[in-house]
């Protein structure tokens, strides 16, 4: 039972992927990049969809940022701080390099306080 249930989740994880398109499954079978997903710790199709709102497109990267404190919410806040200068969300230019942990973090709490 708790394998099928498994399976199931995997499928909508990779519908899901399937809608934020080749970003989201980087030319790779939707399947797979499920079961990376999935196998990361994200059993929740909801959780996975949020992180792809935030422009973090691999499990490796929103694995990263939620062990670092950062919510999938608080990745999704748009900035034009970082390296490259272009606007984007904190999420990406987290993955990209564009952007420090530190700077993230001064971000998010100015953005908390500024609310």
């Amino acid at each position: 039972m708790g394998e099928d249930r498994d399976e199931e989740t995997v499928r909508i994880i990779a519908a899901t992927l399937r809608r934020f398109g080749l970003p989201a499954t980087n030319e790779g079978a939707a399947e797979n990049v499920a079961q990376e997903w999935f196998d990361a710790g994200f059993e929740d199709p909801e959780e996975v969809e949020d992180w792809l709102r935030a422009r973090c497109y691999t499990a490796v990267v929103a694995f990263a940022l939620e062990r670092a404190g950062i919510t999938p919410q608080q990745a999704a806040i748009r900035t034009t701080a970082g390296t490259d200068g272009s606007e984007d969300t904190l999420g990406s230019k987290l993955a990209s390099g564009a952007l420090s942990f530190d700077e993230a973090r001064r971000i998010i709490t100015s953005e908390f306080w500024n609310s």
